[in-house]
């Protein structure tokens, strides 16, 4: 009874040392940042105007970007991971050509072009590039952080910055005085000083841990923790100080790997250490399932496709966010330090990872704090985890568990891969009967029973729902992938709907108007899906017997480029007025509309193969009547 009653106690205390000791690291954290953050916002920044321009297939030269028409933006250029080279516009102010520093954050940024105007050739531009690709030996600036040398003068400069990278397109810019520059740079210095130390006091301390117990789990971190450091080493920018003589883009692809690796050996510590506190079998196969997908995302690496595998391992970082705190409350078991000692950890993880990864996606606004954001996350992700770890190393000396876990270790493998390989039986059962049992009862059903007229048709009309919407989740679901590819060939547009008309459920409530149209070179089976999908929606949900109008007539699309424009209109049945804003939603289906067959995936599809075209699709309601306007470029 003593014992039980004095257990509380020490759970309550080694929650309330934990809680201690994130409240130390976070104020040495903060004391750590203060200076660099408030003066990076005082600097004496000489930028008077900033305005990107998306440069898609990264084929615009410098003239033909200096004449088009600019987007205004802040210090913070936030485009998230993306193939599209970004030109960044800066405007100066008054100067007299005295030395200026253009310094650019973050390090890891792959390729960055500037372009200042040539003042020996009226007109011309001089060109220089830094980026973690440059040789440290080669860039314009000997500092860790990127950068050039300029010399503003006149009333007004005017500077581009071209971007491309692998990475997520962040990008911060600033013009400081060269003192200013070297300040700013200085406190970065410290800052990385103290968090490196740091670092490499947490590895000590694990290091030693598991060569006194032979702890898995602390073993697995300590490579984590190796990982992390050289991640800081990388983004800090020191890579290229450490390999100066390095190839172009060997310093890149280091980056890339470490990044990876270290999610990876993460959520394989995290595997490891929520195993003695018996987790949901559905959340452990979550788990696995991340798990999997990084060692993806390693191969794709290895592949030569660094933005996807990036993008891909930025997608795993996004999803484990939510995951932790349901990996937290699916334990069904007391281990040390204690499930609520875990609930507090892997909650504060999953707030700092959604600060940091949003920003990080182009999903948020980023400010200069998201310049450090994913450092700052890093730490308060180790750290918790760093004092988890301690305390559960305490509590596995006194209570002498560790023999038994050791004991227990087989058992629990041999059980977790029978629960595996049950789950997974029982879903592919499933998955079997649930698709090809109701399939083959059509067939059936059709080809035996000699049925005619309404019944024979209802059932022709049932299969026909059912394929439908097999084939839909098929197509939604490559088109989710990516795997979708456009095939560029003449497409005669009129003879597409006019197929379509024919080809839907009533042909004849359907009426076109129009006159001819021009030829567009796109993919012409992409389009019959948009057509077919738009005809089929407005006879499923308008009243019975009414009329669907389809009008086509030649229109301009975005930068007045030449497209073809397509409307259907109907009137609204007995399932009401959708919701605008969720209309085009996966899955999304109003409440009077689920007494319809359907997946709700049809106008997500064709919102998907729009935007796929590069085109457009939108929905009004006038006049009592549903209308989805649709734009296609003649050109995709």
């Amino acid at each position: 009874m003593p014992a039980r009653a004095g257990a509380p106690r020490a759970a309550g205390m080694r929650c309330g040392l934990a809680a201690l000791a994130g409240l130390i690291a976070l104020c040495l954290l903060f004391f750590g940042n203060a200076l660099a953050w408030g003066t990076d916002g005082a600097s004496p920044n000489r930028v008077l105007s900033y305005s990107v321009l998306e440069d898609p297939d990264g084929t615009l030269t410098i003239d033909e970007v200096a004449g088009r028409p600019f987007t205004a933006n802040g210090p913070m250029l936030t485009r998230g991971y993306t193939p599209s080279v970004h030109w960044l516009k800066l405007t100066t102010g008054p100067a007299s050509g005295e030395p200026m520093v253009l310094r650019i954050r973050p390090t890891y940024l792959d390729r960055i072009e500037l372009y200042e105007p040539d003042a020996g050739a009226p007109g011309g531009w001089k060109r220089d590039v830094t980026g973690d690709r440059t040789p440290f030996l080669q860039r314009d600036l000997a500092s860790v952080t990127l950068g050039f040398a300029v010399r503003p003068s006149g009333p007004e400069t005017t500077y581009y910055l071209r971007l491309s990278t692998t990475s997520t397109s962040l990008l911060h810019a600033e013009l400081l005085a060269p003192q200013a520059a070297a300040l700013a740079d200085l406190q970065i210095y410290v800052r990385h000083i103290f968090i490196l130390g740091l670092l490499i006091c947490i590895l000590l301390w694990t290091a030693t841990d598991f060569a006194a117990r032979r702890d898995l789990v602390v073993g697995c971190f300590a490579v984590n923790q190796l990982f992390f450091i050289s991640y800081n080493f990388l983004i800090m920018g020191y890579g290229a100080l450490m390999f100066p003589n390095a190839s172009p883009g060997f310093v890149d692809k280091l980056t890339s790997g470490v990044i990876i690796g270290t999610s990876l050996f993460s959520i394989l510590t995290n595997r490891l250490l929520l195993r003695q506190f018996d987790l949901h079998p559905l959340a452990r196969w979550m788990l696995d399932a991340l798990l999997g997908i990084t060692v993806i995302a390693l191969a794709m690496l290895a592949a030569g496709a660094t933005l996807r595998a990036l993008a891909l391992n930025a997608l795993v970082v996004m999803l484990i966010a939510p995951l932790l705190p349901v990996l937290a409350f699916s334990t069904r078991k007391e281990a040390p330090p204690g499930r609520r000692t875990l609930w507090i950890v892997y909650s504060v993880q999953a707030v700092t990872l959604f600060l940091t990864m949003l920003p990080l996606l182009g999903l948020l606004p980023a400010t200069t704090w998201n310049l450090d954001a994913t450092i700052i996350h890093g730490l308060l992700a180790d750290l918790p985890m760093f004092i988890l770890l301690a305390l559960r190393s305490r509590a596995a000396r006194r209570s002498g568990i560790e023999a038994q876990m050791n004991l227990d270790l087989t058992r629990r493998q041999l059980e977790l891969q029978r629960k595996q390989f049950d789950m997974q039986n029982r879903f592919m059962a499933m998955l079997t009967h649930e698709l090809r049992t109701p399939l083959s009862v059509i067939r059936l059903a059709v080809g035996a029973a000699k049925v005619d007229g309404e019944p024979r048709r209802l059932i022709e009309s049932a299969f026909g729902n059912m394929a439908g919407i097999i084939d839909r989740c098929g197509l939604a679901d490559r088109m989710d992938q990516h795997r979708l590819d456009v095939a560029r060939e003449p497409v005669d547009i009129a003879a597409l709907l006019q197929a379509a008309v024919a080809a839907s459920t009533e042909p004849g409530r359907v009426r076109v108007h129009g006159g001819a149209l021009p030829t567009m070179r796109s993919d012409a089976q992409l389009i019959a899906v948009v057509l077919h999908n738009l005809i089929e929606n407005a006879l499923k949900y308008s009243p019975e017997g009414s009329t669907i109008d389809v009008t086509t007539l030649s229109a301009l699309g975005p930068g007045a480029s030449a497209g073809i424009g397509l409307a259907v209109e109907n009137f609204c049945g007995r399932t009401g007025v959708p919701d605008p804003d969720q209309l085009f939603e996966k899955y999304y289906r109003s409440p009077h509309a689920r007494t319809k067959s359907g997946s709700g995936l049809g106008l997500y599809i064709v919102h998907g193969i729009a935007d796929l075209l590069g085109g457009s699709v939108s929905y009004g309601f006038i006049e009592g009547r549903a209308r989805f306007s649709l734009w296609l470029p003649c050109s995709a």
